[in-house]
């Protein structure tokens, strides 16, 4: 809490983000819906400092924390890439990624009372299988998205590009960030400073 007691704007800028974070789960099978959450997203949650910094710029003491602090928070290899994620959001495109969808099907429901589903050549080669069996369309389930993976890296990225686990571990960083600013203010505001 602030010294009016309330909330730090850079922790409602921070929920706002989470609150993205979580419409890109809910939306993860819909492409055009994760990309405009993801804009959203990188937009919110790179606020987050900037507001921080312009919260504690008269502040002497909570200024030089940030200073420092952010020295070290920009440091983080998944910030970068996400501030640079963000920048192309905002200035080019939203960002470039690479979606994979996955397929499954049931054997047993392919197969079932039909035993010429499977043709094998006298090589041993499976034969293209063909079958008028209403049961082979029902085993296979629509494709479904696995994940999303950010296609334009920088070449000094080298970690795994999915999409969600970097956004999870950015906001875990900007979490981090603000519980500190939150427990600095705290300490001003009891005269521990």
């Amino acid at each position: 809490m602030s010294e009016s007691g309330r909330a730090l704007n850079c922790r409602l800028k921070l929920e706002a983000a989470k609150l993205m974070f979580e419409h890109m789960m809910l939306d993860f099978q819909d492409e055009r819906k994760f990309r405009y959450f993801l804009d959203a997203f990188l937009a919110l949650a790179r606020s987050v400092p900037h507001i921080l910094k312009s919260e504690f710029h008269n502040e002497t003491s909570l200024a030089g924390w940030y200073e420092h602090r952010a020295m070290e928070f920009y440091s983080s290899r998944v910030v970068k890439l996400l501030v640079e994620m963000r920048n192309i959001s905002l200035k080019e495109h939203t960002p470039m990624m690479v979606t994979t969808a996955a397929v499954s099907f049931s054997l047993n429901a392919i197969i079932g009372d039909n035993p010429d589903t499977k043709k094998i050549s006298t090589e041993g080669d499976t034969e293209n299988m063909e079958t008028t069996s209403p049961k082979a369309s029902a085993g296979w389930t629509a494709p479904k998205i696995v994940s999303y993976s950010f296609d334009e890296l920088p070449t000094w990225f080298d970690e795994n590009p999915d999409v969600m686990y970097l956004c999870r571990k950015y906001l875990d960083e900007l979490e981090k960030l603000v519980a500190e600013a939150e427990k600095m203010v705290g300490r001003k505001v009891l005269g521990y400073e």
